[in-house]
């Protein structure tokens, strides 16, 4: 089920998602998820989107428009889609892409095709191997790339 488009004034649990992944992600303070899209979320909404903008690093394929609204393109990096070997399309490309940008060869994922085959799946499990999630918990080494893991890449 596709996610509300969010903006300025909004209120309930889909603004409390958006919180919640931006808590994760260092740009709003925990704590502050009260499901009420007020000036704080706009400008924390804001500061993400120009991290993910055209001409910024964390961009890669998929930049984001700075609007401060959540729509489909910011849920898209806030919240992506549960990837795992077989799986195929943009959230494979971003998560490829990303894990490219660390230059490191136990996290290269070889070529930036869309496609999680073995070496996506070699490279997600180093990654895992390697990192912790949110909470300083380490990362559950299976090649899945879920919530925990996409918040410890910064999607």
């Amino acid at each position: 089920m596709a996610e509300p488009i969010i903006k300025l004034g909004s209120k309930g649990d889909a603004v409390k998602r958006a919180q919640r992944a931006l808590i994760e992600r260092s740009y709003l303070l925990p704590g502050t998820e009260d499901g009420v899209f007020g000036p704080v979320t706009l400008n924390a909404v804001r500061r993400y989107q120009t991290d993910r903008s055209v001409g910024h690093f964390w961009a890669f394929s998929f930049p984001l428009t700075v609007d401060g609204i959540v729509g489909p393109q910011t849920w898209f990096r806030l919240t992506p889609e549960t990837v795992k070997k077989g799986s195929k399309g943009s959230s494979v490309r971003l998560l490829q892409e990303i894990l490219k940008s660390y230059a490191d060869p136990q996290f290269d994922p070889g070529a930036v095709d869309g496609d999680f085959g073995p070496h996506t799946e070699a490279a997600v499990k180093a990654f895992q191997a390697s990192h912790v999630d949110f909470d300083h918990n380490p990362l559950k080494v299976d090649g899945i790339v879920g919530p925990k893991t996409w918040t410890a890449l910064w999607s």
